[in-house]
């Protein structure tokens, strides 16, 4: 996360599926008929959630105001629409310079520096968030690679107020995007990660770090083999996470060996960040369903974290909520198309989901992947270009009971209801119009 993320965030609009890359312009003749086979019985990993990171709604940059102010009724509309409708059990809080101004001196912990995201994490909790692990934007500016023991004793004290205000985080991200934060190298990390997780147990704490959280898979990588390859360290470690800046089709394998490199070590891997302020209208924004789609099939992601749930003035259709300010005032806020797109999956493909084989994920246009869960089986399938396309499905591994149950959301459509459909013999076909995402829902 940096501060003018949106502006420099690296936007492409290819992205690698199994079996090649995918473009948003590549449309098949409307007869076609994409046929995929999903097996119940061929797992692949399992799905821990989405979210996104969060200001508090005491920061300025939230309303772009020396004071903002969001009202207590508003906050928990905007709560429930994240962690109740949509679905979102994810949360990595943002915490920002200024905790300790100089080396020695004192913490200052107040509003948005901790006490304000401790306070959001207990009202979120009420809404169905699950996950939540906070971690620094950026270091303290005098905080220098050579020693990592000033780093360490700062994150204790952060640790160390979270717990006594009531919340022990079970993860603590170290540092977001080391590589852009003055590019701190790979023994830095490891050096942070012995060191905190030591101390960490010395006075009681469970908490498991998330690293390297970087601003790239390929970055990402360097840094998790300096941390991982040492025991002393990968005892420390909860997950693997990374973010999809300065990635695309010329570097497939990046994202693949970030999950091999965490299924060698038993981790979970998570994306954990992105954002463009390209994403402005349904059809800009659709680049995300095409980017998660990729991320949970070629890069086995066990979580997708978009950047923000909600925003105000300073990023407007860069978030699921967008919030109205007026100098600060809260006026209203209302749903933007990442909202739509992220809700195909994130209200079906719940935490302790598992996805399955969907063979081919990428047939033509349309990019499926699937997904089972307690008595259902999920299947969403994503139309990118602009014709209509026609999608058979055919399920083995297991049957469906009833009927499949339709969901869809297109630029003329939220997560509509369509009419059920019954299955013959394990397999079913749908019309997915130009540019749409649909979810498939079954009972099994």
């Amino acid at each position: 996360m940096r501060p003018a993320i949106a502006i420099v965030a690296f936007a492409f609009g290819l992205l690698v599926v199994a079996g090649g890359s995918a473009t948003a312009g590549k449309a098949g003749a409307a007869g076609d008929v994409s046929a995929v086979t999903v097996d119940l019985a061929a797992t692949r990993q399992v799905i821990q959630g989405f979210g996104s990171s969060n200001r508090v709604w005491s920061d300025p940059h939230l309303g772009n105001s020396g004071k903002t102010f969001v009202p207590p009724a508003a906050r928990a509309q905007i709560l429930t629409a994240l962690y109740g409708r949509l679905g979102l059990t994810r949360v990595r809080n943002v915490l920002d310079q200024g905790v300790q101004k100089a080396p020695g001196g004192r913490f200052e912990f107040g509003g948005k520096l901790a006490d304000d995201h401790v306070a959001f994490v207990k009202q979120a909790k009420r809404f169905g968030l699950k996950t939540f692990f906070p971690g620094p934007v950026y270091l303290e500016p005098w905080m220098k690679p050579n020693d990592p023991a000033a780093y360490v004793s700062w994150a204790m004290a952060m640790l160390q107020r979270w717990r006594a205000l009531g919340l022990e985080p079970a993860l603590y991200a170290p540092l977001n995007e080391p590589e852009v934060a003055n590019d701190f190298p790979p023994q830095w990390l490891r050096d942070v990660v012995v060191q905190l997780g030591a101390r960490l147990r010395a006075a009681g704490f469970k908490t498991k770090l998330v690293i390297p959280d970087d601003e790239n898979p390929r970055d990402a990588y360097t840094r998790a083999v300096a941390v991982l390859q040492d025991p002393a360290a990968r005892q420390y470690v909860g997950a693997l996470a990374y973010h999809v800046y300065r990635w695309g089709p010329s570097r497939a394998d990046e994202i693949a060996r970030m999950r091999s490199l965490a299924s060698q070590y038993g981790l979970p891997v998570w994306m954990t960040e992105y954002s463009t302020r390209t994403y402005t209208d349904w059809r800009s924004a659709f680049e995300w369903a095409e980017r998660m789609h990729s991320l949970l099939t070629d890069g086995g992601v066990n979580a997708i974290d978009y950047l923000w749930g909600y925003f105000g003035d300073w990023v407007r259709t860069d978030t699921m909520i967008s919030i109205d300010f007026d100098n600060g005032v809260y006026r209203g806020h209302s749903a933007t198309p990442l909202y739509w797109l992220t809700g195909q999956y994130s209200r079906y493909v719940r935490p302790g989901f598992a996805r399955v084989a969907a063979t081919p994920s990428s047939a033509g246009s349309v990019l499926t992947s699937a997904y089972k869960g307690p008595r259902r089986a999920i299947v969403v399938a994503t139309n990118r270009s602009d014709a209509t396309q026609t999608i058979r499905v055919t399920v083995t591994g297991g049957k469906l009971k009833g009927v499949v149950r339709p969901v869809r959301s297109s630029a003329s459509e939220q997560w509509k209801s369509l009419t059920p459909i019954s299955p013959s013999n394990g397999s079913f076909t749908a019309e997915l119009p130009p540019q749409s995402i649909t979810t498939f829902v079954a009972t099994r």
